[in-house]
């Protein structure tokens, strides 16, 4: 397993810029769209999470406050990096990154195909499948300290 270096990026600036073309070539592309500049206007107050093997960005997330916990949206890893366990240093960064705020819980909208990963990584389902992005979508959640 590859070891990852994680940094928290600024909105607007170069390494996030990167980290948006990552997200949409994995996340966006594949569904014919892209985001809109109204989209990325409303990550300026969110944490961008980007990490870097070498200086090779590799993985990003976003965390979006939501009262005493965190959205974990827009997720993302290059595909041919896909499980290798990057995904899960990734989500052990934004605990560590979340105790820090004190903040003991994130919650996510998982793709169907990414599902079986979070409940590895201790997220359990909440509710019924919904459709987002004409994709079905599991709410996920995790609580740690």
């Amino acid at each position: 397993m590859s070891k990852v270096v994680f940094r928290v990026v600024n909105h607007g600036f170069d390494e996030w810029k990167e980290a948006v073309k990552l997200r949409e070539d994995v996340l966006r592309r594949p569904l014919g769209s892209c985001f809109s500049e109204e989209e990325l206007s409303l990550e300026k107050d969110h944490f961008h999470i980007s990490g870097y093997i070498d200086k090779d960005l590799v993985v990003t997330a976003v965390l979006v406050p939501k009262g005493d916990c965190f959205k974990m949206q827009r997720v993302a890893v290059k595909e041919e990096l896909r499980s290798t366990g990057i995904g899960a240093q990734l989500l052990l960064f934004c605990e560590d990154f979340s105790r820090s705020k004190q903040v003991y819980t994130i919650y996510c909208h998982a793709r169907d195909s990414a599902v079986n990963f979070y409940a590895r990584n201790g997220y359990h389902g909440l509710g019924e499948y919904f459709d987002e992005d004409g994709i079905p979508h599991l709410k996920m959640k995790k609580t740690f300290h």
